[in-house]
């Protein structure tokens, strides 16, 4: 089987050459959102099995990170990858995204390139979740911020009340002798920002049998002035309050105890 050729024949390989480790480094058409090339790898498999692997060797990882997007400190940004490499036929593992081409299919290379080269690319559009999203995205924020904590965590935690239902909480952080219990409280409408905090004050309220058995916190957006002194002192009535990301490290000793 001449590789070369396969390379060469393929619509979608502008240029190619040979890296360190043997790898054929193909340069595709696609872009990452910067403007940059998105390059793909072939290489043997050796022994792993009989074919070749088509990989972005981390590339597209690496580009986040350099725009302190970290792929892995949300559930949401996991999902989202794990969808798009599930349409795609795309394989993750760690920071890099491959294909399998077993020898006998060594043919739909420009179809493994196509695929994988759409996973970088929409992949990559995670750093638009970064840098354009609205003010009111502060739970992908405070998640981030929890999993730089290295404390066991939960999202979407239910815990029962007094009225015959469950309340659910945003956040359950185990910190070394705590349990905390967050509510987030985002917004940059002064009125809806009224309106989540009664919601909070109600669902504080509504676990108060179970209340004591947790650190309760709500924790609300200081990017936008838009609680009112009066909302956040009647939950401090129910809970801890700390703004964020202005009070980060106070929510950091809290979190921790």
């Amino acid at each position: 089987m001449n590789i070369e050729e396969l390379i060469t024949k393929a619509c979608l390989v502008e240029a190619y050459d040979t890296v360190r480790d043997g790898s054929f480094r193909m340069a595709t058409p696609f872009r990452y959102p910067d403007g940059s090339h998105i390059d793909v790898f072939l290489k043997d498999s050796g022994t792993l099995f009989d074919g070749f692997e088509l990989s972005d060797k981390g590339q597209t990882v690496a580009y986040l990170l350099d725009l302190h997007v970290k792929p892995w400190t949300s559930q949401k940004r996991k999902q989202t990858m794990s969808d798009i490499c599930a349409t795609l036929g795309v394989e993750q593992e760690g920071g890099v995204f491959r294909i399998r081409l077993p020898k006998e299919e060594m043919n739909d290379l420009p179809d493994a390139i196509l695929r994988l080269g759409q996973a970088c690319i929409r992949i990559a559009d995670l750093s638009y979740t970064q840098r354009l999203r609205a003010p009111v995205a502060l739970s992908e924020d405070f998640e981030e911020f929890v999993s730089g904590l290295d404390r066991p965590y939960q999202t979407g935690v239910k815990v029962s009340g007094q009225f015959g239902k469950e309340v659910e909480f945003d956040f359950s952080v185990e910190g070394h002798r705590m349990r905390s219990l967050v509510q987030i409280l985002s917004t940059a409408n002064r009125m809806a920002a009224h309106n989540l905090s009664l919601e909070a004050f109600a669902r504080w309220s509504d676990i108060s049998p179970v209340r004591s058995q947790y650190q309760c916190l709500s924790v609300y957006d200081t990017t936008n002035d838009v609680f009112r002194e009066e909302d956040l002192k009647r939950l401090e009535a129910v809970s801890d309050v700390v703004g964020f990301p202005a009070e980060s490290a106070r929510l950091n000793v809290s979190l921790a105890c």
